[in-house]
């Protein structure tokens, strides 16, 4: 009986070096190398986070400027005449749209089919506007509207009736777009361009 105790008993347990060094936690040398190993890895990471976000950024601009004029474009079908203006008088680029209901629910037979018998800056009318930085801080892109001719347009309306795109490039009469516009968004870090077509006839959307 006192020999079954007596084994039954456990040895204790010595501890080794290991267990010793682990036990004690990490050295001051330890540690820095740890901090210089993260601080390394966030420098060689930041710029190219930087350049992502730049991008989405830049994504996330055209995607929303094509949506405007998707907008104007999917309206005129609806018994209604769009009016998108773009504007860059001084760098600054601001883009208002403005909806008008057409007198009768058949749309008359003037030509273009009312955007040249509304006025448009009617209080009355549904509008909203939009500013964008020509050079945004934050993602450093710069918007521009070319015409169908590729020539570069600080002022632009273009006026959408019955699924169809009149534009005009100044105060007076509007007249029916041939070919297609195009609004571009530039990243001025890398040169990438993005473009939105705005067609004459379909949907506007974005190209690159």
């Amino acid at each position: 009986m006192l020999v079954a105790r007596f084994l039954s008993r456990r040895l204790p347990r010595t501890r080794t070096a290991g267990a010793a060094d682990r036990a004690r936690g990490f050295t001051l040398t330890e540690i820095l190398v740890v901090i210089f190993t993260i601080a390394l890895l966030a420098a060689v990471a930041s710029p190219a986070f930087i350049r992502i976000m730049r991008d989405i950024g830049m994504s996330r601009l055209t995607m929303q400027l094509a949506e405007l004029y998707r907008r104007g474009y999917v309206e005129s079908s609806e018994r209604a005449t769009f009016l998108v203006r773009f504007r860059k008088p001084s760098g600054a680029v601001q883009v208002e749209t403005v909806r008008a209901a057409l007198d009768t629910p058949t749309p008359t037979l003037i030509s273009p089919r009312g955007c040249n018998t509304i006025n448009w800056d009617d209080p009355a009318l549904e509008r909203q506007t939009y500013r964008f930085a020509s050079t945004d801080k934050k993602t450093l892109v710069e918007v521009g509207f070319l015409g169908p001719d590729n020539s570069i347009q600080d002022i632009a309306d273009v006026c959408f009736a019955r699924r169809t795109a009149f534009v005009r490039y100044n105060d007076g009469a509007f007249v029916q777009m041939v070919g297609a516009a195009k609004l571009s968004v530039k990243n001025l870090a890398n040169g990438r361009i993005r473009r939105v077509l705005v067609p004459s006839f379909g949907l506007p959307r974005v190209i690159q």
